[in-house]
Formats: C-alpha cells, sequence, structure tokens
C-alpha cells in the first residue's frame, strides 16, 4: 500500500505473529485498510473485530482513525456498538 500508514502496518506486523508465526496487520490498521476499501462485507468485518476487542485495542485503533482517517471516527463508534451488540 502507498498509505501513509503503509510502511508503519507492515513494520508492526513483523512483531504480531500468528500461531504459525506469520506477520499479521495490528488491529487498527486491519480496520484502516478495511474502511479505505469501503465494500459492506469490510465493514461488517470491523463492526465484528471491534465488538470483541478489548478496551485497550479500542483506545489504539481510534487513535490510529483519528489520525489517518478522521472523518470516519464517528463511523467507527458506531461499529463499536453494533459489534458488541452482534457479540452479546
Amino acid at each position: 500500500s502507498d498509505a501513509p500508514w503503509g510502511r508503519q502496518a507492515l513494520e508492526e506486523a513483523i512483531g504480531n505473529r500468528d500461531l504459525q508465526g506469520l506477520p499479521v496487520l495490528p488491529l487498527p490498521h486491519l480496520v484502516l485498510m478495511k474502511l479505505q476499501s469501503g465494500r459492506m462485507l469490510d465493514l461488517g468485518d470491523i463492526g465484528r473485530m471491534l465488538g470483541q476487542a478489548s478496551d485497550e485495542a479500542l483506545d489504539r485503533v481510534r487513535q490510529v482513525v483519528q489520525k489517518y482517517e478522521p472523518q470516519a471516527a464517528e463511523d467507527v463508534e458506531q461499529m463499536v456498538v453494533l459489534g458488541r451488540l452482534e457479540m452479546q
């Protein structure tokens, strides 16, 4: 990605490995990627991911969204609420 946050996301992924040892984008950057895609499927994914996220993880998502996609901050908050409702 040539997004301003792309390099940072890849650097953080190197230290964020799954059980197989593969690098995984951190949640805040995954949210940005899915927001930028604009597909309904990706927006639903965001809600489900944020609905399961800890308060600490949500704070980090909020910081990154505010920095790179501030116009989407209110939408992300709504996705948190909807995601938590779905996970109940």
